[in-house]
């Protein structure tokens, strides 16, 4: 429970606690001064008691697998966690109780598939107002899940695409690494394929080659990379790929005249964006907050955003950096944070630990980029109750009320109380 904060006033006492209820915060019956003082300690992530937990063996009815799920996505109701090694697909019901059995649903993956699940086969979910939709990453077939269908466990409610159909080519090995929407087109992310790849939500159907565009990797970007990108972000008129061990970070203008225009591709060089040498597997994943786009550091030591108000994409002045040993306020470590979904809700910007030993977030309406005080910190280890594992948490969620952190070598899920919608801008 968060600290008893007493009132100057009765009366002031009376409209915190009425506002606190209205943003549906817990434990609003306690004294407080004003609903900003109250919201800044229930969403505070430094304190153990604003997290929630639950095993993953609970919520799976299995054996706990490594490199278990991957990805969250929110459908306004139900939390989707993407299968990555798990021997199922999860949702949760935000209506129900996070510790409780009975609100979190499985479906097996090779009954979805129609065949024997493979290792890390889908990397990244994303909901589109209907229909969930998982990456193919070991799987050569793109899977969706209709959210206005039977049950999330009735197998004519989820749809396959072979990934050699999509992209009119053999299915390449660890070929997406996350997903993006536009409003009307969902695009793939590249990984190890050499194509760009979208899909048509106003086509004729999920498994008509006519709904999907491809776009050659090497016309787009001048080369072709293996392992280029992973993770897509849409700033409401451009999706941006992050570069993983692409040296160049990528945008696509969706206003442009076609898919497969070559003049509608940017680039932007890593080297220059980071103001720092190329790395080998260096962000992984982004996420927009309706001014700059922020990409999630892996081995890079830099956390990265650009300024989609700025002069253009491959401004030097349009980029800010922030280092990663002042953001935590200690040594940079390699692999340090997951981005196959990172959240903003409204106010924060939440990145997943991967192998950092402690889970960060990002103040927008703090100073500045570069102010270490608008960086805070939560051990891993306290949030869980227990020892931390390498590569715990893969990437996170948002429901509209709780941050959720996917458990990828973790056997808990965690989640704690974002800051409430109705107050980010107070």
């Amino acid at each position: 429970m968060p600290d008893t904060i007493h009132a100057g006033k009765s009366s002031q006492e009376t409209i915190a606690r009425r506002q606190a209820r209205k943003l549906g915060l817990h434990n609003a019956s306690v004294d407080i001064a004003d609903v900003r003082t109250y919201v800044d300690e229930v969403t505070k992530i430094s304190k153990e008691a604003n997290w929630e937990k639950v095993a993953v063996s609970t919520v799976q009815g299995g054996s706990i697998l490594n490199v278990v799920y991957d990805s969250a996505t929110f459908d306004g109701r139900y939390m989707y966690f993407g299968g990555l090694n798990a021997i199922t697909y999860l949702r949760f019901d935000t209506q129900g109780q996070f510790a409780t059995v009975g609100d979190w649903a499985q479906m097996s993956r090779s009954i979805v598939q129609g065949a024997v699940a493979a290792n890390l086969d889908h990397i990244g979910t994303l909901f589109d107002g209907r229909y969930v939709y998982y990456s193919p990453y070991t799987s050569d077939t793109f899977i969706r899940f209709d959210t206005q269908g039977t049950s999330f466990t009735t197998t004519a409610d989820w749809s396959q695409m072979s990934m050699s159909t999509a992209i009119g080519a053999a299915a390449v090995a660890n070929a997406y690494g996350g997903v993006g929407y536009d409003g009307r087109y969902i695009y793939f992310t590249p990984h190890n394929s050499d194509t760009f790849i979208r899909f048509d939500t106003q086509g004729t159907s999920f498994t008509t080659t006519a709904s999907w565009e491809q776009m050659s990797m090497s016309t787009a970007i001048g080369a072709m990379v293996n392992a280029a990108y992973w993770g897509s972000v849409f700033d409401g008129r451009y999706i941006y790929c992050s570069a993983y061990t692409s040296d160049t970070f990528v945008r696509f203008d969706t206003q442009g005249t076609s898919f497969t225009t070559t003049a509608d591709w940017e680039t932007m060089a890593m080297s220059t964006a980071q103001g720092a040498s190329v790395l080998d597997v260096a962000y992984w994943g982004g996420v927009f907050d309706g001014r700059y786009v922020y990409f999630s550091p892996f081995v890079s030591d830099t956390f990265l955003r650009f300024d989609t108000k700025g002069t253009d994409f491959a401004t030097v002045a349009d980029w800010s950096q922030m280092s990663m040993s002042t953001a935590l306020g200690a040594a940079a470590v390699d692999n340090a944070f997951g981005g196959t979904t990172v959240t903003f809700d409204g106010r924060y910007i939440y990145y997943a630990p991967f192998t950092s030993a402690t889970a960060l977030r990002f103040d927008t309406q703090g100073t500045s980029f570069t102010t270490a005080g608008d960086w805070q910190q939560m051990a891993v280890e306290t949030a869980l109750g227990v020892a931390t594992v390498p590569s715990a948490f893969r990437a996170t969620g948002y429901d509209g009320k709780y941050i959720y952190y996917v458990p990828q070598n973790s056997d808990t899920f965690l989640r704690v109380l974002a800051c409430p919608k109705a107050y980010n801008n107070k």
